[in-house]
């Protein structure tokens, strides 16, 4: 009996309350980063050599960040909400305001 009441009291003080779920803005900012890995990547080695063939790269890569994006389904409404939560889980992306605006259709 003393057996089952501890196992219950661990069973109890274990467990732990469940996460609240992510909000849609969260979940489209890590999306939305995810899209935008490689052309941050690219831009940023370009900064440091610029060659004609860096920026055509970049200006592939930007097509399809941008397809990934337009693919989200991103509303113009959620774009401040979203600018927001990209400052938490993509703050490379959230510094980059001209890709954003791009990508956001601004």
């Amino acid at each position: 009996m003393r057996y089952l009441l501890f196992l219950f009291a661990i069973a109890f003080f274990s467990c732990e309350a469940p996460a609240p779920p992510e909000s849609r803005e969260d979940k489209m900012a890590k999306s939305l980063c995810g899209c935008t890995t490689q052309l941050l990547a690219l831009n940023q080695q370009a900064a440091s050599v610029p060659d004609s063939l860096a920026f055509r790269n970049i200006a592939q890569e930007f097509e399809k960040a941008l397809a990934c994006a337009t693919n989200l389904g991103i509303k113009p409404t959620d774009s401040i909400s979203l600018k927001l939560s990209l400052k938490t889980h993509c703050p490379a992306l959230a510094e980059h305001t001209v890709f954003l605006s791009e990508l956001l259709g601004q």
